[in-house]
């Protein structure tokens, strides 16, 4: 009787113990959960850090694909925003890009920042993070340069251009922004019969003239070649990200730099427009017109 007794007590607290451990190990788990979720977890095996598993549990998007629904996207901002002036952050193996700054960032990365009106204006306009990062799959291999489509080549550099060091190749700069800018890109929208309706993109940097100047690539004023693998100064094309950063900047209309600042005439410089247009700085193409050079 007593060792019958014992063998159910005993199995009884095999059982609570077993129960306990198994809420001890759950709580452990909802936590790395929680925090993974908040920091990119890239390396993640666990899908419902970024999707959500059926369509029908994404109550405001009824229509989205099985693994793209509200939940993925909320995750963006989730990941890539910080509550300080950081741009890039190291988590584990995974080095996450900050687009979206609580305060004004030290060193914005190669798009720009959201923390500015301009760039804050583009993502209201757009709409979200997948309206140009069509593609987002972290664990896909053919998703395209920086999600953007599988269309969509480049080479990216590891460190999104933070600090000094490294850079971005762009391949086709316009294929980024014709899906809703197509006005501004395209010869048939930018000429008008000798000049231009706004300034061209997608067109070749002469090797000649005041354009001779500019380098084969300058990570401030950046062109796109045809191959990035083999970046060939002739071969050097003006795309709308060279005067522009998609996620915002400081400027007006998402530009590198202040326009206003541009003064043709104005003494030797070498930054913003004049980066191609290296003679107009100094004046001296506007004197050599001026006395009908």
């Amino acid at each position: 009787m007593n060792k019958d007794l014992n063998n159910i007590i005993n199995h009884n607290y095999v059982k609570k113990a077993g129960f306990m451990l198994f809420i001890f190990w759950a709580a452990i788990a909802f936590i790395a959960l929680v925090f993974s979720i908040g920091t990119a977890g890239l390396n993640t095996e666990c899908c419902i850090d970024c999707h959500v598993v059926h369509t029908w549990q994404d109550t405001k998007e009824k229509d989205s694909k099985p693994l793209y629904a509200l939940i993925l996207e909320e995750t963006c901002e989730g990941c890539h925003t910080s509550q300080d002036s950081s741009t890039l952050v190291k988590f584990g193996e995974n080095i996450i890009p900050i687009v979206k700054s609580a305060i004004k960032p030290k060193t914005p990365l190669a798009g720009g920042n959201f923390y500015y009106t301009s760039g804050q204006i583009h993502l209201k306009k757009a709409g979200y993070c997948t309206s140009c990062h069509m593609d987002v799959r972290h664990h896909a291999t053919n998703a395209g340069y920086r999600f953007l489509g599988e269309n969509i080549e480049g080479i990216g550099d590891p460190m999104y251009e933070h600090g000094d060091d490294g850079h971005n190749i762009y391949k086709s700069g316009d294929q980024y922004c014709i899906a809703c800018h197509a006005n501004f890109c395209g010869s048939e929208n930018q000429k008008f019969g000798t000049g231009w309706i706004r300034h061209p993109t997608n067109i070749t940097l002469p090797i000649i003239g005041e354009y001779a100047g500019y380098e084969v690539y300058r990570k401030d004023v950046p062109v796109c070649y045809p191959n990035p693998e083999n970046p060939e100064r002739s071969t050097a094309r003006v795309m709308c990200m060279s005067c522009h950063r998609p996620h915002g900047t400081p400027y007006h209309f998402l530009l590198r730099w202040d326009y206003n600042t541009m003064l043709a005439g104005n003494g030797n410089d070498s930054t913003g427009c004049f980066a191609c247009h290296t003679t107009k700085d100094t004046g001296f193409r506007i004197q050599q017109l001026e006395v009908g050079e």
